[in-house]
């Protein structure tokens, strides 16, 4: 029995639908009738987000796995995926999912209104009202492989992680190449939001003026200028407000390898649609993360090592990170007090391709 190539339409946009950093989408599917490939698409994309080989990409792969498989289940289909080291790369990475009709491959009614359609981010503010202990004891049963979640609720311990955010931020508005990545991925007219993906500036929760001061901010060149007054320390201290007065914080931890990313990122993807449909909004902030893979990696500007150092251990300590575990993404999470425009996505000719009758 074949899959009907609408249902993998289907599963595709479940996949495309799932995160990636600054929304920039990175991933080509193929089906060829039974596998449906996962790929990085190194030439849509290079220069203008992480290489294919790093934690922030394989935890976005891990995000798509997770919601392909998910649905999977609304379909009546068997989904196995499938990864090895070979095909990571710093212009490669991928996966590969086995899909094999259980026995009626339509469901009743096409799972439109699943709730991994309805998971987003949102960047607003949050109301203080704290977190049901429900949804705190149910969330905290989560895990995948390797990857576990961690809920904080103390406040001491918020401003602590509030006050971590805004030290690495500090650190990425001093970084050239992370900068340029976000320049080129914002998108502040109606269309260039039409081109479907990076970061509307919309949903960023905006000030008055400040998508006139975000893109003009945008060129490195001026943001390195303003640096020299210290620019980056109030921009690192916007960005980690919302941090120190959230209800409570989700932390996702697994090993710095391909395997835990890729963990980190199914757990990330299966805890943030759970509480969404509890009515909980979350924010994901990867922007520890990405400092303690950039200080591992040696690509710290020289003169802010000390400063990642002093991250990487306060971190530990604070989350209490066992041998061989980082972390892979913080959510901020809170009741919303309102509802954000979504990002858009990708249209299918951009980043599918059926080889099934080939």
């Amino acid at each position: 029995m074949m899959i009907n190539l609408d249902t993998i339409k289907r599963l595709i946009q479940s996949g495309l639908k799932a995160p990636s950093a600054d929304n920039s989408q990175p991933w080509h599917f193929e089906w060829d009738g039974s596998v449906l490939s996962v790929k990085y698409d190194v030439v849509r994309v290079k220069d203008r987000t992480f290489p294919a080989n790093s934690p922030a990409t394989l935890l976005s792969l891990g995000t798509v796995i997770e919601n392909i498989l998910y649905i999977s289940e609304s379909y009546n289909i068997s989904a196995k995926f499938s990864w090895s080291p070979d095909m990571i790369s710093e212009e490669s990475a991928g996966a590969e999912i086995n899909l094999q009709p259980i026995n009626s491959v339509e469901p009743s009614t096409d799972p439109i209104n699943h709730p991994i359609f309805k998971r987003h981010t949102n960047r607003f503010p949050y109301h203080k009202t704290a977190l049901p202990k429900q949804v705190l004891n149910e969330a905290t049963q989560l895990s995948e492989g390797s990857a576990r979640l961690l809920i904080i609720n103390s406040k001491s311990l918020i401003q602590e992680l509030g006050q971590l955010v805004k030290v690495a931020s500090e650190i990425r508005f001093q970084t050239k190449e992370v900068h340029e990545w976000l320049g080129q991925n914002l998108r502040f007219t109606k269309e260039d939001v039409k081109k479907a993906d990076g970061l509307d500036i919309r949903t960023l929760a905006l000030p008055p003026g400040g998508s006139m001061f975000l893109k003009f901010i945008s060129s490195w060149h001026r943001m390195k200028v303003l640096n020299r007054i210290g620019a980056y320390r109030l921009l690192a201290k916007i960005d980690a407000a919302p941090v120190k007065v959230a209800p409570a914080i989700v932390a996702i931890i697994a090993p710095p390898t391909p395997q835990g990313a890729i963990d980190a990122g199914r757990l990330l993807c299966r805890s943030w649609t759970y509480l969404n449909t509890e009515g909980i909004a979350v924010h994901p902030y990867y922007v520890i993360a990405d400092q303690l893979t950039r200080l591992k990696a040696g690509t710290i500007p020289e003169n802010l090592i000390e400063k990642a150092h002093y991250l990487k251990q306060e971190c530990t300590q604070a989350l209490s990170l066992g041998e061989g575990e980082t972390l892979h993404m913080l959510l901020r999470t809170g009741y919303p007090k309102r509802t954000p425009p979504q990002s858009l996505r990708l249209p299918e000719d951009v980043i599918f391709t059926d080889t099934s009758n080939n």
